[in-house]
């Protein structure tokens, strides 16, 4: 089959592979695997320094312009004055990205593609079912959004999506409740990690290095953990944190978009403040130097030194995360991780087994957690090898690209 894959926010260089954010991830992973039996073009962001065009391990990477679209983004200002409706942020207007949309739509007609697979942008069905009416459209759903805003729109753009996949249970159940007309065509479609994060040479008994990977945002929880470690650093004298990733702060709209949920309530104030958000980790990370360190972004073919030489992942999101695609890369690499209960963390870890979950929010269950790891160098081992097991069972992209294989041909039938 002819499969495109369409998302215009991630910069995915190939050669070598350098990719930074989770969906990036998701695109490349996913397309080199489908390329072994199928032709396959994945159109992202243009990026200087970057081919418009390339080909690698059978994958075509189209990279489009976002210059007009960048401009028309500008728009996002009436969601920040409150002159647009809270249920129809901008990103969810038929302008946003729309002409990447549009030209991406053109490309896959002239390439006859019989598979477009967008992540995330509804939007996007519109654009290219108008240029591509035969076309087998597959909406790939990595977030909260169509749970949380204007079911009329949604709805009306999701009758022409022959597949809808979410990244989990969690997502997935959303769709069903808020769309029961599209139940049937929704599908999840867990996220995977690449089988080498399985053959890291990590001794977690050895270690006293607690890891965080994800973007340093106020709803990932980091506020939380540096309070948390604060208590940790006073019972354990060797213990250090090593956190991995940039400073990212995702709209509102994608965390908590109505203040619906209290846990947020703590943090709601950095969400809106990006700079005291990074004023107040900054401080907080140099108070408890060295033995808190910040690694900035880290690309992901990269991540392999700093797994090994930690004993303890954890990952305390104060939202629910729809995914958490670093929980089973530290799994895969035989570490027990720490996280929070919410979203589909229970899909991912079986606490007590693969690692413990705690309240979100809750600083003093989180640091009860990690001095509990820290404190039994063979809980660590048992749970790092349990958690290992489980994601080669259950979390490796060539499994899901079986799955989307089958579904691809359910859905074309």
């Amino acid at each position: 089959m002819r499969i495109a894959h369409v998302y215009p926010h991630s910069v995915i260089s190939v050669t070598p592979p350098r990719i930074t954010d989770a969906l990036g991830v998701v695109n490349y992973e996913i397309a080199r695997r489908l390329a072994k039996d199928h032709s396959v073009i994945v159109y992202s962001r243009q990026q200087r320094g970057l081919p418009s065009v390339e080909e690698q391990e059978g994958v075509v990477w189209s990279r489009i312009p976002v210059g007009v679209d960048r401009a028309l983004n500008s728009l996002k200002f009436l969601d920040t004055l409150r002159l647009s409706p809270r249920s129809r942020p901008y990103r969810f207007s038929s302008l946003y990205y729309t002409s990447f949309a549009h030209t991406v739509a053109e490309d896959i007609r002239a390439r006859h593609c019989q598979i477009v697979h967008i992540h995330g942008i509804t939007n996007f069905i519109t654009a290219i079912r108008h240029r591509n009416p035969d076309a087998c459209i597959v909406l790939h759903v990595h977030d909260h959004s169509l749970a949380d805003f204007d079911a009329d729109l949604i709805g009306s753009r999701l009758k022409d999506a022959a597949l809808i996949l979410a990244c989990s249970d969690h997502v997935a159940n959303g769709i069903r409740r808020r769309f029961p007309d599209v139940a049937s065509r929704c599908h999840t479609l867990h996220n995977g990690v690449d089988e080498a994060f399985l053959q890291l040479a990590t001794k977690p008994a050895e270690s006293d290095t607690v890891l965080f990977v994800g973007r340093v945002a106020p709803e990932k929880g980091v506020s939380v953990l540096l309070e948390a470690f604060a208590q940790v650093a006073k019972r354990k004298p060797n213990a250090q944190l090593r956190m991995v990733g940039p400073f990212d702060f995702a709209p509102r709209q994608f965390v908590d978009p109505f203040d619906k949920d209290p846990v947020l309530a703590p943090v709601r104030r950095f969400c809106n403040e990006p700079a005291t958000f990074r004023t107040h980790v900054l401080q907080a990370v140099q108070a408890l130097a060295p033995r808190v360190r910040m690694e900035g972004v880290v690309p992901n073919n990269e991540m392999r030194r700093h797994y090994e030489q930690a004993g303890v992942f954890v990952f305390p999101s104060v939202w629910h995360e729809p995914f958490g695609i670093p929980l089973i890369e530290a799994m895969a690499a035989g570490l027990p991780v720490v996280t929070t209960r919410g979203g589909a963390a229970s899909e991912v870890v079986v606490d007590g087994e693969t690692g413990l979950l705690v309240d979100r929010g809750d600083v003093g269950a989180l640091t009860a957690a990690l001095c509990k790891l820290l404190d039994d160098p063979g809980l660590r081992s048992r749970m790092g090898l349990a958690g290992r097991d489980r994601v080669a069972r259950l979390f490796t992209w060539n499994r899901a690209v079986a799955k989307l294989n089958h579904f691809y041909e359910d859905a074309t039938r």
